[in-house]
């Protein structure tokens, strides 16, 4: 699991997730995806086009970055992910508690809001 960093100013982040987001993709990189997110406390966006897999762990780590964001009033943005990553999070559910964008335009925007 990789985690890269594409901007980070004072108004937001935005990473870039590639491989799997299963138990060791978590390990590997939860200290810094939560650095780059929750600890950031602004909104944040998060490119899925690079994860192959989204497990329960994965969702775990997402949600968890989101609700720290909520309390500070910042979001959490997903971004462009690919077919099996997208249906898993429909399925989860996470669409109520976190936006998900399908275009880098609209997720900056909602970012810099």
């Amino acid at each position: 699991m990789e985690i890269n960093v594409i901007t980070s100013d004072a108004t937001y982040s935005h990473i870039a997730l590639v491989g799997k987001l299963d138990i060791a993709g978590v390990g590997q990189i939860e200290n810094k995806f939560l650095g780059y997110t929750a600890a950031g406390k602004k909104n944040s966006i998060v490119d899925l086009s690079g994860v192959t897999f989204l497990g329960s762990m994965g969702l775990r780590i997402l949600l968890s970055a989101a609700k720290s964001l909520k309390q500070e009033k910042k979001k959490l943005i997903l971004l462009n992910p690919q077919p099996l990553v997208n249906e898993v999070l429909e399925a989860s559910g996470i669409g109520d508690v976190v936006a998900i964008e399908h275009d880098t335009a609209s997720a900056v925007a909602q970012a810099q809001a």
